[in-house]
């Protein structure tokens, strides 16, 4: 039975190619757009669960109320880890790990003349390929990192340092704030994608301890925020409310001017629950499965509505099936059969779809995901999941219809009102193209918002400034170098600042009307040079002759007056900080210091003097800004030789403002490419499902369209006639649309401080949009029709 089954779906599809074309490829494209997005969502969903302890491992943060502010505290001090062991009985085990905050300087000694700038170097306390399950291909994970200045290397790493040599034993040279030396212990499997704990370099936690910086790191002796990430090892996940209570009774004996409040993060939701750090792939999780299911829905709706339609095609093979014996079960079996097979080719071209694509996707995405990943058994079961799915929804409706038919009528030639429901046909195109008329408005609104953040007035002049991180490495030459730069015939100005622009800034807590009050003030250390070499404006400049470089001074700007109470024009006041008083020596209007997603908030400039001591032995920035019409290149290659001059150690690079401002706006810029795809998938898809109606509906026509050419209809008249109820279709799926589309932006666009209103114009270019793709796609036959003779389509009356 079933083999016979299969012969009429073979038979079925061969005969109706173009229907079978459609169908097959519509459901492939909304298969691979699914699994796509299945795959991103799982790996999302899945971090961290491939460690044995994972469900027993918690991360320890600390959140510390100071005035009126609250700062959250990710880290924890070196002592916390023994601290919290001994105190709390629930706790098994501990990790610590330091992950170094900038990129090191690697060599190999062997090849010292050979060095790069390497990420991802943490330091781990001896016991972390015991704690964590990442495997080791060389070295014991008793031992690698117990002696310090032992370092373990991701595969990848000793690949590219040592070649096809065993590294075991050799050494390297990394470059912090001095150079060190580590023996390799150990080489590891290079960490899984979907892991929040990530490596490169891991060197033993004792190493600190013997390095000059080692103080930064482990001053603090009791159980505080710090620099370490703290996990904790629980003997059961219900010790979790006793720990943090028990770590709270501590802090609350603790005689701090703050108060401080911990809690425990489960490792398996550190990913997308933690605020540190960039998580914006977050955002898509909500969107993009809710993308999937739509798509998919387009690509299913295609399949029912096209295989429903052409029921009169079936009806007489359906009627004399039921004559003969056959019974409805029966009858839906074998559409159900077909389906399946329809399903089954698709799912196979989705599959090989997805695999061509994935890279794309994962690019736009900024994400990298394991190729083992795709073959784990989450992901294989998923997809089986997927396929059970579609060929059970696919089948379900058409199966239902098909068997429905009385056979007495059908035998009659009389299928029209049974035919599978032009109602429900008519419901089908209309979400068709309300889901693509809704992606359209959503694409568009995202793009102007872009626009907008990145031609915005922010206060400063981001074009041609090149910025180049300078490390402690040169030392005093720091000076010359400044000098040097300035000397070029294309730059005009140039500034130093502790931080790049875009890339941080410290934090002060600052007296507001008492003492009790506390308002945080970020802050910027910069020279002289940097407020003109940034283009900023003052709102109340500094007194005549006035000297800003002064350690007793502060420059602010105008949402600080407000915040600290200050007088309207506060030049010559003080701020209390608790430790003395700041004289206010100029006032800047606001300027954008971070993403435009936030309000400007209260900032202060210490402005120091381009010393040595300041900015050679800390390491800095230098702001660069090059003249307009300079060749950039020649510009950059001549600072370049300029840097290589002074620091022959460290590796050169550089960055231009204009592109760390527009950076800051990655996860938009993501999400506004993927819209824009998933926008002309489903346009193509909801395209392919009317082109298909469209064609079997005038095709049911013929005679009605010959009698009207008889009778002397013209080509217009017959075209417009054959459309109108189409048109009619799409302009409702815009009235549909549009009120969901506007509600979904307007709530997006409440996460910016600075944004545009959803302009009325997207919702007549949405349909604009989608009434010229109708009129396209049903055009063609109908204007097919129209010019078809009259006498072929009615000879065998």
């Amino acid at each position: 039975m079933f083999k016979n089954y299969l012969k009429i779906a073979l038979r079925n599809l061969q005969k109706q190619k173009l229907y079978s074309l459609i169908n097959i490829a519509g459901l492939a494209v909304g298969l691979a757009v699914c699994m796509m997005i299945m795959l991103y969502v799982t790996h999302e969903m899945t971090y961290d669960r491939f460690h044995t302890n994972a469900k027993r491992i918690y991360k320890l943060q600390a959140s510390v109320k100071i005035g009126g502010n609250t700062m959250n505290m990710n880290y924890m001090s070196y002592a916390s880890g023994p601290l919290v062991k001994q105190s709390q009985p629930g706790v098994e085990g501990y990790m610590r790990t330091l992950d170094y905050f900038k990129p090191v300087v690697v060599s190999n000694p062997l090849t010292p003349e050979t060095k790069f700038k390497e990420d991802k170097l943490i330091f781990a306390d001896p016991a972390f390929f015991n704690f964590f399950t990442f495997k080791l291909k060389e070295g014991s994970a008793n031992d690698v990192l117990n002696k310090p200045f032992s370092v373990v290397l991701s595969q990848d790493m000793a690949k590219k340092y040592f070649g096809d040599t065993d590294p075991i034993g050799k050494t390297i040279k990394l470059k912090t704030d001095s150079v060190y030396t580590y023996q390799v212990t150990g080489v590891a499997e290079n960490t899984p994608s979907n892991s929040s704990v990530d490596y490169n370099f891991v060197a033993s936690a004792n190493s600190l301890l013997a390095m000059k910086e080692a103080a930064n790191y482990t001053g603090e002796q009791r159980i505080a925020s710090g620099s370490f990430n703290l996990f904790l090892l629980l003997k059961s996940q219900s010790d979790t409310l006793g720990i943090r209570n028990g770590l709270q009774r501590m802090a609350d004996k603790e005689k701090d001017d703050f108060k401080t409040f911990y809690n425990l993060s489960s490792l398996t939701s550190l990913h997308l629950s933690n605020n540190f750090g960039d998580f914006s792939n977050l955002k898509y999780l909500k969107i993009f499965p809710l993308v999937a299911v739509l798509i998919l829905l387009l690509a299913l709706v295609n399949y029912m509505s096209l295989t429903t339609a052409r029921a009169t095609l079936r009806a007489k093979e359906v009627g004399v099936r039921k004559v003969s014996g056959a019974s409805r079960k029966t009858i839906a079996a074998q559409f159900y059969v077909e389906s399946g097979l329809f399903t089954l080719i698709s799912f196979s071209l989705g599959y090989a779809l997805c695999y061509a694509f994935k890279p794309w996707f994962l690019n736009i995405l900024q994400l990298k995901i394991d190729n083992s990943f795709l073959y784990s058994p989450t992901v294989l079961l998923l997809l089986f999941g997927l396929l059970l799915l579609t060929a059970l929804i696919s089948g379900i409706y058409p199966s239902v219809v098909l068997s429905s038919f009385k056979p007495v009528i059908t035998l009659k030639g009389k299928t029209s009102k049974q035919s599978g429901g032009t109602a429900v046909r008519k419901v089908f195109t209309t979400l068709q193209f309300s889901i693509a008329v809704g992606l359209i408005i959503c694409g568009v609104v995202i793009d102007r918002q872009l626009y907008y953040l990145r031609h915005a007035d922010t206060g400063l002049d981001r074009e041609n400034v090149v910025m180049i991180p300078v490390s402690n490495s040169i030392g005093k030459n720091y000076p010359a170098f400044n000098k040097d730069v300035q000397a070029l015939a294309g730059i005009s100005n140039v500034a130093t600042s502790h931080y790049a622009m875009y890339g941080g800034h410290d934090m002060y807590f600052m007296e507001g009307k008492t003492k009790e009050e506390s308002v945080g003030l970020a802050a910027l250390s910069v020279d002289d040079k940097f407020i003109p070499t940034l283009g900023l404006k003052w709102k109340y400049a500094p007194v005549a002759g006035k000297q800003l470089a002064n350690a007793n001074s502060i420059v602010i700007n105008e949402t600080a007056i407000k915040e600290l109470h200050l007088p309207a024009n506060p030049v010559g006041s003080f701020i209390n900080t608790g430790n003395g008083k700041l004289e206010v020596a100029g006032v800047v209007k606001n300027f954008n210091f971070s993403s435009m997603e936030t309000t400007i908030g209260s900032l202060g400039l210490f402005i120091k003097p381009d010393t040595t001591q300041v900015w050679g032995q800390e390491g800095c920035n230098l702001f660069a800004r090059v003249k307009p019409h300079t060749n950039m290149p020649s510009v950059i290659n001549a600072i370049q030789a300029i840097y290589k001059k002074y620091d022959q150690d460290t590796p050169f690079s550089y960055s231009f403002m204009d592109e760390a401002f527009d950076k800051q706006y990655k996860a938009e810029d993501r999400l506004a490419s993927i819209f824009s795809t998933f926008t002309y998938i489903t346009i193509l898809l909801a395209t392919l499902g009317l082109f298909g109606l469209a064609a079997f509906t005038i095709e049911q026509r013929t005679k009605e369209i010959g009698i009207r050419k008889v009778l002397g209809a013209s080509m217009t008249t017959i075209t417009t006639l054959l459309s109108t109820d189409f048109l009619k279709l799409i302009v409702l799926s815009v009235i549909v649309a549009s009120p969901i589309a506007w509600y979904a932006m307007h709530n997006w666009l409440q996460n910016f401080a600075y944004r545009i209103a959803v302009p009325w114009w997207v919702f007549v270019l949405a349909g604009a949009m989608a009434l010229i793709t109708a009129v396209v796609t049903i055009s063609y036959h109908a204007i097919k029709a129209a010019l078809a003779n009259p006498v072929n389509s009615l000879r065998s009356e």
